[in-house]
């Protein structure tokens, strides 16, 4: 694999904000933030910030992008990632690699039925909430991104390529030997935290110190592991009892992604947890009543 240098960056949100801060404070000139010429023209009026800091970025639309990227970060929204696909495409050469930041265990899927599994590896990210509020975010720290093919052991020469690429601009990361096992364990996290705090439109100190609440993620992360289980997800029993613990030391005014779209307005990522899990319940029969009931009350009108 040939070294990482040109990157194209396809998403502003929270995340995809906190990635262009970080990655252009050590290379602003190998990367490039690609949207349409509409989004671009906003992004231009209207700058992000990351934790008070207006950061000076460079775009492109997809056909103003130019030679191949080595690697395309995809950070949409779940619910804007198939629409993000015709951008992608002209980003893509042979030896391009994508890698989504997104939540959920079904965004690298999406991307390699567009694109290939030869380009596509998994990835997600690990972080305390970062506060969006219209282009301006607010992170604490702790963020790492989890990346790899589905079995890392050792990392294939494209994982270490972009690993190496990471390694020298300072972005924490992690390559689990069992990438699939890694991503549920966050899943099961977020199908809980999440989707409590969306529903009940409070942060997480209601749920540390409301039993009923506490009682709703913890159901709501059963199913989700019961289904693991089934699906022969490795350590996925053991999630539930861990993620509560998370649950119960998080700070208590955390504000998940989900609840602030719901206090925003925006439509709730529901499909990346109540609806997964509810879709593959049903494939290997196992009952998810919690989640579907999750899944009417955030689905948007």
């Amino acid at each position: 694999m040939t070294p990482v240098r040109n990157v194209a960056l396809v998403g502003l949100g929270a995340i995809g904000i906190l990635y262009a801060g970080k990655i252009s404070a050590r290379d602003s000139a190998g990367l490039r933030i690609v949207a349409d010429a509409a989004r671009l023209a906003r992004y231009r009026a209207d700058p992000p910030a990351l934790n008070g800091q207006r950061l000076d970025l460079n775009y492109a639309t997809p056909d103003e992008f130019g030679a191949p990227a080595d690697l395309v970060l995809v950070a949409v929204k779940s619910t804007g990632l198939a629409a993000a696909l015709p951008g992608i495409a002209p980003l893509l050469g042979p030896h391009t690699q994508v890698l989504p930041l997104l939540n959920g265990i079904t965004a690298q899927d999406v991307l390699a039925d567009a694109f290939g599994w030869p380009r596509v590896l998994y990835g997600f990210v690990y972080c305390s909430s970062a506060m969006r509020t219209g282009n301006a975010v607010v992170q604490g720290g702790g963020e790492k991104i989890v990346f790899g093919e589905a079995t890392n052991a050792p990392p294939s020469p494209r994982v270490r390529a972009v690993a190496d690429y990471f390694d020298r601009l300072g972005i924490r990361h992690d390559i689990p030997a069992d990438m699939r096992s890694a991503q549920w364990k966050k899943f099961i996290l977020n199908v809980g935290i999440n989707q409590a705090q969306a529903l009940l439109r409070a942060p997480s100190r209601e749920i540390q110190q409301n039993p009923e609440a506490l009682r709703l993620a913890r159901t709501l992360m059963d199913e989700a592991a019961a289904v693991g289980v089934a699906l022969g997800i490795a350590g996925a029993g053991d999630v539930p009892a861990w993620a509560e613990g998370v649950i119960l030391k998080a700070a208590p005014e955390n504000r998940t992604s989900m609840l602030q779209d719901v206090e925003a307005g925006r439509a709730p990522e529901v499909d990346l947890f109540a609806e997964t899990v509810c879709r593959l319940g049903r494939q290997c029969g196992i009952p998810t009543p919690a989640n579907e009931m999750a899944l009417q009350l955030l689905r948007p009108a």
